[in-house]
């Protein structure tokens, strides 16, 4: 087994209990062998060699065939008063044995004082039923011990027959090595159960156990005094030692409340946390309790059984079987017959607490040196059984909760609607990833903020926006413009849904919906139909007021102006085709700028004829062409292609002054071929640079504008250009001009 580190040993009145066992591992075992030697060797040399002949003090009056069982009675009821202090796994004995020993190195000769001490040992180790490996082991320890203190007391006192200064000394200095040797000697072995330095522990303890060393050394020196020269006083010596006792017991417990309590404040906590509570509760009851054996066995016919190792889930085993046997237990009851085999005692309790029963709680003692709990250790432990219930309760809901909130929050997260909590102070306490993709501020900027301060809205409508739910009314709508710190304004509508507790908002949660795209569509309709309208009316009314005049007139026309009249009406009903034509294509296409899925007829053509043919139908002197003499062959379709240049040279004299050039010119690189068409215009915004490549997109307002056109010609020469592996791009600088480049790729020439 392995153990808790333990406060160390403290020889004197210490012995290693619980922490050597029958199944020792080898270093142990290796150390109990050394110190059983170790003793071995020193007993020989004291019964070889003795450091003298006599009894340091002489005048009992009793003959040593008395004297010597009557001390080694004496030294096994010293070492049979016993009080355990438990520390984890290991267990500390306190006992009277050494002030025993101190008598018998005085009133024995030497051979005779370590016949004794280790014949007082051996007896103490039977009647206790101590394991084999641990009782070689205390007695190769004391041996060893008692050897020194012998040889010391001998050497610096001598055998005087009374108690002299040399005396004294000799025991004083024997009792402090005899102490040095057993703490030396435990360090081993405690070092090794606990993973600790043997000189750690000789460190940690030397200080207290020469302390107890001197007590007993005076307990032992007394009474061999009071034997020699007032024997009838010797009953009284009886009270020193109790009182001695008394003291250890009282300690004893005093620390067992101390460890008690540390184990229980942990216990508080692991219930708290609701982590592995079972296990928790296993492993700091059982170290609380000083228990062998913790077992839960759960309604589940789940067992979690606990020794001095990991725990582990088990379903069957002695003891699981024997709770399952056992049946339910409603009131906490102590066992201590037909027990599981290697058990001693049992106290069963039940689990139960929140109105359910979850199982049974079960600790068990398997050997003698480990005490049991009282009628109030059952008790508390019967409390701390409902603790554990209510733990796991606790638990269950707490991870059913966690569980619902996890789906709440992916929905929340996933939701393209924004959605916000606003507590009752106003403050900002939950904002989705949706809301911070609508509005630009995220939730770590949001959060502990009043709303007003999140969102930049006009002041007119910062009211509506903090509450506009009531009491009666605790749902409500708002509709409102917000600026993004891009620039970009949003219209989004707020959803509130408030909580009131007595007349106060408790909770607001609103739900943001963004419809600035219904608002663009709309907006888009309505310019739509300003535009075609505008546009349809161009043509129409020269027609229709032609058509009326030829009608009415035409007879009386002359001729020339009956052929202008036709002209000018074949020439707006060109217009109007062309119009219609524009919006046909363009409800080919779809929103995605990268559809290229209109068909185009692409070969080899030259680019040049192309950019002369464009020029000379547009028919204005303002054109400036100056590309190659020979011709550059180009991959595209030449009807698109011409169709294209019309419109990126027309949108250059539509958008420049009467007095300004639009120049066209072109440069040839090793994959591609441009054409590139500048005007001396007004320009175009940044910010409008892509945007002119939209559908129905005009730089002007429809109502306000100073050029015609539907706002579809760019939008259709990308589209066209990108379907003949090509493209449009546009430079431009305000109140200076703009450049539109078309882009082809180069074609091979026919045979």
């Amino acid at each position: 087994m392995t153990s808790a580190p333990p406060r160390a040993g403290r020889p004197g009145f210490s012995r290693v209990a619980g922490a050597v066992r029958d199944q020792l591992d080898d270093p142990i075992l290796r150390r109990v062998v050394a110190v059983t030697l170790l003793g071995m060797g020193l007993a020989a040399a004291v019964v070889v060699a003795p450091p003298g002949d006599g009894s340091v003090l002489r005048g009992l009056g009793v003959p040593t065939a008395w004297l010597l069982p009557g001390l080694t009675v004496l030294s096994c009821l010293a070492e049979l008063t016993v009080v355990r202090l438990r520390h984890g796994e290991a267990v500390e004995e306190l006992t009277l044995y050494e002030a025993a020993l101190v008598i018998d190195v005085l009133l024995l000769p030497p051979r005779d004082a370590l016949v004794a001490a280790a014949a007082g040992l051996v007896l103490a180790s039977a009647l206790q039923r101590r394991p084999v490996t641990k009782a070689v082991f205390n007695v190769g320890t004391y041996t060893a011990a008692a050897a020194v203190l012998i040889f010391i007391v001998h050497l610096v006192g001598g055998s005087p027959g009374l108690m002299t200064p040399g005396v004294l000394l000799g025991v004083i200095t024997g009792t402090l090595a005899f102490t040095g040797v057993n703490l030396c000697c435990l360090a081993q072995i405690l070092g090794v159960i606990n993973g600790l330095s043997p000189w750690r522990i000789v460190r940690s303890e030397a200080r207290l156990s020469g302390y107890m060393a001197v007590g007993t050394m005076a307990t032992g020196l007394l009474t061999a005094e009071i034997a020699l020269h007032a024997p009838l006083l010797l009953p009284f010596m009886a009270m020193p030692a109790l009182a001695v006792t008394y003291a250890y017991r009282a300690a004893a417990r005093e620390a067992e409340e101390r460890a008690r309590s540390t184990s229980l404040l942990q216990l508080s906590h692991a219930l708290a946390e609701r982590e592995d509570v079972v296990r928790q509760f296993l492993l700091l009851v059982r170290e609380a309790f000083g228990a062998d054996l913790g077992v839960v066995w759960l309604e589940n016919d789940v067992a979690l059984s606990v020794e001095a190792k990991e725990p582990a889930t088990v379903r069957h085993g002695p003891v699981p079987r024997y709770l399952a046997a056992l049946g339910q237990v409603d009131a906490p009851v102590q066992l201590v017959e037909e027990l599981p085999p290697g058990l001693r005692r049992m106290i069963v309790v039940p689990v139960q607490g929140g109105g359910r029963r979850l199982g049974t709680a079960a600790f068990a003692i398997s050997g003698r040196d480990r005490g049991w709990m009282t009628t109030g250790d059952v008790t508390l432990l019967a409390s701390l059984a409902s603790a554990l219930a209510v733990a796991m309760v606790g638990a269950e809901h707490f991870a059913r909760l966690v569980d619902e909130t996890s789906k709440l929050q992916a929905v929340v997260e996933q939701s393209t609607e924004g959605i916000m909590v606003i507590e009752g102070d106003g403050l900002i306490r939950m904002w989705s990833r949706a809301l911070a993709d609508i509005t630009g501020v995220d939730a770590a900027e949001a959060a502990g903020r009043p709303l007003a301060e999140v969102l930049d809205v006009p002041a007119e409508e910062e009211r509506p926006l903090l509450m506009p739910a009531s009491e009666e009314q605790p749902r409500a709508v708002v509709e409102l413009t917000v600026s993004r710190r891009d620039g970009e304004q949003r219209r989004l509508r707020f959803a509130h849904s408030a909580i009131f507790t007595a007349g106060t908002v408790g909770r607001d949660v609103v739900v943001v919906s963004d419809l600035t795209r219904e608002y663009r569509t709309e907006r888009l309709k309505s310019d739509f139909i300003a535009m075609v309208s505008h546009e349809l009316r161009t043509p129409l009314t020269p027609i229709i007021g032609y058509v009326d005049l030829l009608r009415s007139r035409g007879e009386r026309m002359t001729p020339q102006k009956r052929l202008d009249a036709l002209n000018l009406i074949g020439d707006r009903a060109g217009h109007l085709s062309r119009l219609v034509e524009d919006l046909l294509l363009a409800s080919r296409f779809g929103d995605n700028p990268d559809d290229v899925s209109l068909h185009v007829s692409a070969a080899t053509h030259d680019l040049c004829a192309l950019v002369n043919q464009a020029a000379r139908d547009l028919g204005s002197t303002r054109i400036d062409v100056e590309i190659p003499a020979e011709p550059v062959l180009v991959h595209c379709d030449d009807g698109r292609t011409l169709q294209v240049l019309a419109n990126l040279i027309g949108n250059g004299l539509k958008y420049s002054g009467e007095d300004t050039r639009v120049e066209v010119s072109m440069r040839l690189e090793d994959s591609r071929v441009h054409v590139d068409v500048r005007d001396h215009g007004r320009g175009i915004p940044a910010d409008q640079l892509e945007k002119i490549f939209d559908k129905f997109h005009r730089v002007e307002d429809p109502m306000t504008m100073a050029t015609s056109g539907t706002g579809l010609g760019l939008f259709i020469a990308r589209r066209l250009a990108r379907a003949m592996d090509g493209d449009i791009s546009v430079v431009s600088t305000l109140n200076s001009g703009s450049v539109f480049t078309l882009s082809l790729a180069y074609g091979q020439p026919t045979a």
